[in-house]
């Protein structure tokens, strides 16, 4: 079972507390209730060795971008093969586009049918539209994913989720329970200068029902994402407060790389594993064994 108190779902079979009916298979996870989960991006020029090397450090969860149609069987058999599943599934939104809710709608579809995720990541803006019309787009965006027991989070992004404030008055306004937060545990320093990330996450604590762990070394606008635990960003006090408040979800391993290096394909893998292992020397995310 991978339920999320945060946000009242169950991937288990049965009917979640909107009575919208969940059929997916139940999520395989450690005790805690987080799951452990890697951006296919994080291994950079190693991404065609990435399920083979999760499967073996046993992660056992992706954040897979929604392919085009041809493309998706490929990707769902190699997931397949190596007893990986989506987590989370990329998906864009644009808040001004006129046909937003159909284009979610189909691709909520998709992400619940086909990759049996019930989270969609995404970025939104407001692309210059009055705060007003951007809550009324997302609550748009809300029905359609929700139709299909679908979860729209939001990242830690200008200029709706700029900062722990922010997040929570566009939650606030926004007030729909498929529309809520992707917390990124680096984003919130490169957006905001001087800022105690914990702080900044506790404001936004209600709505999280996925993260992104990613470091950095420096902060504000500075493009350095080093491996986890290589920067400032506390993880073992990031991880026990989502613990403290019951959170049961996806934290999704993000390692954007330092502006300016050269890594071999071998160094950007080897990375990732470090970071897996940073984050099991501090108690969490036990590896897995293959999901069917």
């Amino acid at each position: 079972m991978w339920a999320n108190v945060n946000c009242g779902w169950d991937r288990s079979a049965g009917e979640d507390s909107r009575g919208v009916e969940v059929t997916g298979e139940a999520m395989v996870t450690p005790s805690d209730g987080m799951v452990l989960s890697c951006r296919p991006a994080s291994f950079h020029a190693a991404q065609k060795e990435m399920f083979a090397r999760l499967a073996d450090w046993g992660v056992r969860y992706v954040e897979p971008s929604l392919p085009d149609p041809a493309e998706a069987g490929a990707l769902l058999a190699q997931l397949r093969q190596h007893g990986l599943r989506a987590a989370t599934v990329q998906v864009p939104l644009n808040l001004v586009d006129a046909h937003m809710p159909k284009t979610m709608d189909e691709a909520a579809r998709a992400v619940r049918e086909e990759w049996g995720a019930q989270i969609i990541f995404t970025s939104a803006k407001t692309n210059g539209a009055p705060l007003p019309s951007a809550y009324d787009a997302l609550r748009r965006a809300g029905d359609a994913v929700g139709r299909h027991g679908v979860t729209l989070v939001l990242e830690t992004h200008p200029d709706l989720v700029t900062s722990g404030a922010v997040a929570a008055q566009t939650m606030r306004a926004v007030n729909h329970p498929h529309v809520r937060i992707n917390w990124d545990t680096a984003n919130i320093h490169y957006y905001n200068e001087n800022v105690d990330g914990l702080y900044e996450m506790e404001a936004t604590l209600p709505w999280i029902t996925a993260v992104h762990l990613k470091d950095t070394s420096t902060g504000f606008h500075a493009w350095n994402f080093p491996g986890l635990g290589e920067g400032k960003v506390d993880f073992g006090a990031i991880l026990a407060r989502l613990q403290e408040v019951g959170f049961r979800g996806p934290c999704t391993m993000e390692i954007e790389g330092v502006q300016g290096e050269s890594l071999s394909p071998a160094e950007h893998a080897e990375r990732v594993h470090r970071s897996v292992l940073y984050l099991r020397s501090l108690g969490y995310f036990p590896a897995l064994p293959p999901l069917s």
